[in-house]
């Protein structure tokens, strides 16, 4: 519940190459063809997306 929450904070473009790559388990020129992005765009959008997943898991545990 808590991932699926903070999933739905990230921006559109890095929620759906995040999808792409950890849930459906595309390679970075597949997500990058099925986006339209390039391949540097979508392992950017990935970094930034898994970092601020991290960030925000890690915040709610310290509520928690």
């Amino acid at each position: 519940e808590i991932l699926h929450q903070a999933i739905e904070q990230l921006p559109e473009d890095q929620k759906a190459v995040i999808l792409l790559r950890d849930y459906e388990g595309y390679a970075y020129d597949e997500i990058a063809e099925i986006t339209g992005m390039t391949v540097s765009q979508v392992k950017v959008y990935i970094f930034r997306g898994r970092k601020f997943l991290k960030n925000y898991l890690v915040s709610v545990e310290v509520v928690i």
